[in-house]
């Protein structure tokens, strides 16, 4: 088989990657390699539309059918990367089959944290997969006993979705508040706030003692507030790690090597436009090109019809400019440390992202001009 890029995963960074290999006149051979049988999608909706059942696996697809074909970009789905060889330049895929490289993308992506003890139990989820979203919304019936554990974003959506279908949602967090990498305490109060106004029972500094099953299925939660909690259905929101065991090295020490090339989740880098930034840098290293600057720190989210978009780490800030009424939902924030801006929020004001986004990344440019 003919030499080229192969792109080890079929997400986000692997379709962003491609994309900016043939528009930047990479003429070679390019394939990607994805688990699931479906060609790239954006995972998002699985906690939002998808999951709610407003789209369709077509309208989550990344490009639209034939798009691959197009551009010679060859898909081998259904299968995965089990192994590596960097010095013959091997990747081994699980079938048997062996691909050999120019250049290998690392982007296989994340595996959601397993919760001990729920192996085997039918009606606890994940949700990595349209797959685990297909299964998940199956179990979202009115009326029906949903937990999340854990109150990170994808907690905080399904939470939504679920609610919104009229399930009776629990929502579970251990630490006091949610997200606090990604949002200041007080935007954190809101949010929590937003969920109870929606009927969703939210248990902070919260902890799941153990688990109480039966005839393969999971029938109650004991948790750390003495409180045993009946449900017909568990997510377990608790996190991802890198889906890179398959490597049999740090993939970060691999990637020193010029022809292989981490991105996404496989990173450590746990967000859309972290995914979307990492791919197209890596297609910039495989043509040559100057290493883009960092990418300011984003994320967004939907939560109760509310369009949430986060910018910049407020971790360590001393201060919070709001402007707007959050009890109307429409507001903007910034977080400030020692008066300079280091994080922002907008909710519900989607056109004010780019003013948001230049005031974090201009704020520095002197000192850097000094320097």
């Amino acid at each position: 088989m003919t030499s080229g890029v192969v792109i080890a995963g079929g997400g986000l960074a692997a379709q962003r990657c491609a994309e900016a290999l043939r528009r930047g006149g990479w003429e070679g051979p390019l394939r990607i390699v994805g688990e699931e049988a479906m060609a790239p999608y954006d995972r998002p909706p699985l906690s939002k539309g998808f999951l709610s059942g407003d789209l369709d696996p077509a309208e989550i697809a990344l490009r639209p059918a034939g798009w691959h074909a197009e551009q010679g970009v060859e898909l081998l789905l259904g299968d995965r990367a089990s192994g590596l060889d960097p010095d013959r330049r091997l990747l081994l895929l699980a079938s048997g089959a062996t691909l050999p490289f120019e250049h290998l993308v690392i982007a296989t992506g994340g595996r959601a944290r397993e919760l001990p003890g729920a192996a085997g139990l039918a009606n606890v989820h994940r949700l990595r997969s349209i797959d685990d979203a297909a299964r998940l919304r199956a179990a979202l019936l009115p009326g029906a006993r949903l937990a999340v554990l854990g109150a990170g974003l994808i907690g905080q959506e399904v939470a939504a979705t679920a609610s919104a279908r009229g399930v009776r949602v629990t929502l579970i967090e251990a630490e006091p508040l949610p997200l606090a990498r990604a949002l200041h305490p007080r935007l954190a109060s809101w949010l929590v706030d937003l969920q109870r106004a929606h009927g969703v029972d939210v248990r902070l500094g919260t902890r799941l003692e153990r688990l109480e099953s039966g005839d393969s299925r999971l029938e109650a939660l004991h948790l750390s507030d003495g409180s045993r909690l009946e449900v017909d259905a568990l997510l377990v929101a608790i996190g991802v790690v890198p889906a890179t065991g398959w490597v049999g090295a740090d993939v970060h020490q691999l990637a020193r090597a010029p022809h292989i090339h981490v991105a996404g989740d496989a990173s450590g880098a746990n967000h859309w436009e972290a995914a979307v930034h990492q791919g197209r840098a890596a297609a910039g290293a495989i043509l040559g090109g100057a290493a883009p600057a960092p990418a300011l720190t984003s994320w967004w989210s939907d939560v109760h019809g509310v369009r949430l978009q986060g910018l910049g780490d407020p971790v360590g800030s001393d201060a919070l400019v709001v402007d707007g009424d959050p009890r109307g939902r429409s507001f903007t924030a910034v977080a400030l440390r020692r008066g300079s801006p280091v994080a922002a929020l907008a909710a519900g004001r989607p056109r004010e992202l780019p003013r948001l986004r230049k005031l974090l990344t201009d704020v520095h440019e002197p000192a850097k001009e000094a320097a």
